[in-house]
């Protein structure tokens, strides 16, 4: 049944075989019968629909429907580890672009510094130069 069609076809597959099971479900009022802990179990959802568990998490469409039934259900929000990790990841990404901001400021300000030293020093040798070429008493100006 299930040869013959890509990974994305078999996706779509079992993303309406769990959006019948919901409906089924509903209709039937058993959602209780499926909770563990708040949440849809699943295995069950897995077994029922004719797919491996593993569907359950790697399937965007499929995860977003069970995280859904979780809210309507049971009223829980979906415990992904991600979530946080993401947010922790922000967070970190932060402070390091803050740090590196911190040092990017201090080296402009010394850079700045350095580039008014050296233009001054460049205008005296301008000055100099000058100064030569005009004929400067002491200087002969040789062609």
């Amino acid at each position: 049944m299930t040869s013959g069609k890509n990974g994305k076809q078999m996706g779509d597959v079992y993303l309406q075989r769990a959006q019948a099971w919901k409906a089924c479900i509903e209709s039937t009022g058993k959602a209780h019968e499926y909770s563990y802990a708040g949440r849809v179990k699943r295995t069950e959802v897995a077994r029922e629909c004719g797919f491996s568990r593993s569907v359950c998490v790697q399937n965007k469409g499929v995860k977003a429907l069970l995280e859904c039934c979780d809210r309507e259900w049971f009223g829980t929000e979906p415990t992904d580890k991600t979530v946080s990790n993401t947010e922790n990841q922000a967070q970190n990404c932060s402070q390091a672009v803050s740090s590196d901001s911190d040092k990017l400021i201090a080296r402009v300000t010394k850079l700045e510094s350095e580039n008014k030293a050296l233009r001054k020093q460049l205008s005296r040798y301008r000055e100099l130069e000058q100064v030569i070429h005009e004929g400067m008493v002491g200087f002969e100006v040789k062609p």
